[in-house]
């Protein structure tokens, strides 16, 4: 399987993998936010804290992540399960092909 093939064939996994890599080893000690509301000086924002509960739980540390944010650890649950989801091995139905939706019919 040369690099392409490997990449369109576990493009999904790839990605849930490197959003869970970048959690669990995120800078939670700094200011630095990729918060858009943080970004234009709105200081209140639902989702602030999520990122740091969501690296929190990854490292078990779950009171401290319930505090950052309640929703931060069904999230690292729901990213997860998508990764295990959408390895090849447990797709035995192949429902990520191009051109399908949800259902996997084409159109939906």
């Amino acid at each position: 399987m040369n690099l392409r093939a490997f990449i369109i064939t576990y493009r999904e996994t790839i990605t849930w993998s490197a959003v869970l890599l970048l959690l669990f080893f995120m800078n939670t000690e700094s200011s630095f936010s990729l918060c858009p509301f943080r970004a234009l000086g709105i200081s209140w924002c639902p989702g602030c804290g999520i990122g740091h509960s969501m690296h929190h739980t990854l490292h078990l540390h779950f009171s401290t992540a319930w505090q950052e944010h309640k929703l931060g650890i069904p999230a690292t649950a729901v990213l997860i399960w998508q990764t295990i989801k959408s390895l090849p091995i447990t797709n035995k139905n192949n429902n990520y092909e191009p051109g399908t939706g949800i259902t996997g019919h084409p159109g939906y």
